[in-house]
């Protein structure tokens, strides 16, 4: 079902050769949205997500957390628009998810 389902949206791209990749990487970016979620009743109400020197630049802890996994949701879709899935993007989805991680225990 879901398989048709990424056929249909992303056509002939989405081939049995990536839908390995595929899966790994929606998992990851799965995985990266629960923890958001998880991590969203742990953070502070503000959220810094650029520190430029002494200036910091807070956003709502309820927009932050969801920032990271929807880029990482985007640029998946995009690899696999594009035809470009490997197993390096899967591994850059992981360091993502690690950094993503760190970032917001290191605010806790």
């Amino acid at each position: 079902m879901i398989r048709k389902l990424l056929k249909k949206i992303l056509g002939e791209n989405f081939t049995e050769n990536n839908a390995k990749l595929a899966t790994v990487n929606f998992a990851i970016v799965l995985l990266m949205f629960v923890l958001s979620g998880v991590m969203l009743f742990f953070l502070p109400e503000q959220v810094s997500i650029l520190h430029n020197g002494d200036t910091q630049y807070p956003l709502p802890s309820v927009l932050a957390v969801w920032l990271l996994p929807t880029i990482a949701l985007i640029i998946n879709i995009g690899f696999i628009k594009q035809k470009r899935l490997s197993a390096m993007n899967t591994f850059i989805f992981i360091i993502l998810l690690i950094v993503m991680m760190a970032s917001y225990i290191s605010q806790i």
